[in-house]
């Protein structure tokens, strides 16, 4: 038996043996293991978003679903019902705005991409309003994708913010919402400060120009585009590469924009800003002073379509439309110019006798 016993006790110290290196191997591996463990007890961060949901649901929640709640009424939002989501994670608190439907569904799939923006700018606008120390503000293209009434609430809205104090940074390209904001500071009481800065760029000193007083072409009145022309023309008549791509392409966008400015012309001079493209209201006053006529019809029929065959048309080679000369194409801005003075001078002239129409006449004693 005492025999039988000492064989076994062998066996096992020769197994051991033979497995001494695996059996370390797995020591190491088990206290590594409860190493780990231990750590992930004293990391943990559980306790930690407990109690940060408990502090955060107590000062903050409540306060910055209400902000929410009320940027999305100032949004017209309140025909979509949406609920405010917070959670914690990592130690991390997180919030969200969400539709508050019997089946949870996302944002993108029921709203449109203008709500979608409407409803980030109102999340943002209620994160903001817990700001007291009134940092600055910077905001690129806010309205993209928004309609004119939006447009214009956004517009008031960050008005508001610059009303209290806030130095509010708006890059755009849309000057319907350039012009809605002007608006909207002039109205304030009392009124907002507006810097109006320009970025453009140009050939000969590439991106970036920065400048308080230019103006895009796209802005511009009828007389700034007509003196711009004017000076291009200038250009021309010292060219000497006549019938090169060069000198057409040059041409063309004299056309182009000859073209733009007799669109321009019709909407600023002949209808007398009683609707604009950049701006939302209908100024029904300025009718007073506008007339048209057939001679008005014939005459931009014509100075367009001339515009237009020169301005990057494809036209049949039957034609054979000559290259215009520079001569040709005074000619055609002096049109323009011409035309300008003309309804000008009507105009005065329809606004005066018209503004007699608002008073009775005169009686008569005998």
């Amino acid at each position: 038996m005492i025999e039988r016993k000492r064989l076994t006790e062998l066996k096992d110290r020769k197994k051991l043996s033979d497995d001494i290196e695996t059996a370390i191997a797995r020591l190491a591996d088990l206290e590594m293991a409860a190493k780990l463990s231990k750590c992930r007890e004293l990391v943990n961060t559980g306790q930690v978003s407990k109690k940060i949901t408990v502090l955060r649901r107590e000062l903050f929640t409540a306060a910055l679903e209400q902000r929410i709640q009320t940027e999305i009424e100032n949004l017209n939002l309140t025909h979509l019902p949406f609920r405010v989501a917070d959670r914690s994670e990592g130690g991390q608190s997180m919030f969200g705005v969400f539709l508050n439907s019997p089946v949870g569904v996302a944002n993108d799939k029921v709203l449109s991409e203008g709500e979608q923006r409407a409803l980030a700018l109102a999340c943002f606008l209620g994160e903001l309003g817990g700001d007291n120390i009134k940092n600055g503000i910077v905001i690129d293209d806010p309205v993209s994708s928004l309609d004119h009434v939006r447009i214009r609430r956004v517009a008031r809205r960050i008005i508001d913010e610059a009303a209290r104090g806030r130095q509010v940074v708006v890059f755009t390209h849309n000057l319907l919402f350039f012009n809605e904001v002007a608006e909207a500071a002039a109205q304030a009481t009392p009124q907002v400060p507006v810097a109006k800065r320009i970025i453009s760029k140009s050939a000969e000193h590439g991106f970036g120009l920065i400048s308080e007083t230019d103006e895009p072409w796209i802005a511009r009145k009828v007389s700034d585009r007509i003196t711009l022309l004017r000076g291009r023309l200038k250009l021309f008549s010292a060219r000497a590469d006549h019938g090169t791509d060069g000198y057409r392409g040059a041409v063309k966008d004299f056309y182009t924009d000859l073209r733009e400015t007799w669109e321009r012309l019709v909407e600023e001079v002949l209808l007398g800003k009683v609707v604009e493209r950049f701006n939302s209201d209908v100024k029904t006053q300025s009718l007073k002073g506008v007339v048209v006529d057939d001679d008005d019809y014939v005459k931009i029929y014509w100075a367009m379509k001339r515009a237009s065959e020169r301005s990057g048309h494809d036209m049949a080679s039957a034609r054979n439309a000559p290259e215009p000369k520079l001569d040709d194409m005074q000619a055609d801005l002096k049109e323009l110019d011409d035309y300008q003075k003309i309804i000008n001078k009507r105009r005065d002239a329809t606004d005066k006798r018209r503004k007699l129409l608002e008073k009775p006449p005169a009686a008569i004693v005998i």
